[in-house]
């Protein structure tokens, strides 16, 4: 007699919708942020980044990269902090470089709750891992 089937779960306990084309930073995120706990979507492109955002799929958290397009990440930062289904969710803005003050005060304007220098990207991982473990206490 055959043991019956469990149902496999296809849904992810963590879901990060990720603005940017750093593919090595990406790789390293993916490496130690696995399925099925959680996924990862990359959007590299503003139009894209868009649609994501308007969309009702849940994000857990919104990771966006400055050094993708600059100032465009803070516009969409912004965007999302406008919509009420996203309003909550937690921002974060990771750059390869230190952001100024005035970035910062940029950033938090624009709805980013915190920033993070991609290197290491252990530093990048650690932030996502806290924000969306917190959120689900």
């Amino acid at each position: 007699m055959l043991a019956p089937k469990r149902p496999r779960s296809g849904k992810s306990k963590f879901r990060v919708l990720y603005l940017g084309s750093d593919l090595e930073l990406m790789a390293a995120v993916r490496q130690i942020l696995t399925q099925p706990d959680y996924r990862v979507v990359t959007c590299s492109d503003r139009e894209s980044a868009i649609l994501f955002l308007r969309s009702r799929i849940p994000y857990d958290l919104l990771l966006i990269d400055l050094d993708w397009q600059g100032t465009v990440g803070l516009k969409l930062a912004r965007l999302a902090h406008s919509m009420r289904h996203r309003k909550r969710m937690p921002k974060i803005l990771v750059s390869s470089i230190d952001l100024s003050s005035n970035l910062k005060a940029s950033a938090r304007k624009a709805g980013v709750n915190e920033y993070v220098m991609k290197s290491p990207p252990a530093s990048v991982i650690e932030v996502i891992r806290r924000t969306v473990e917190k959120r689900e206490r």
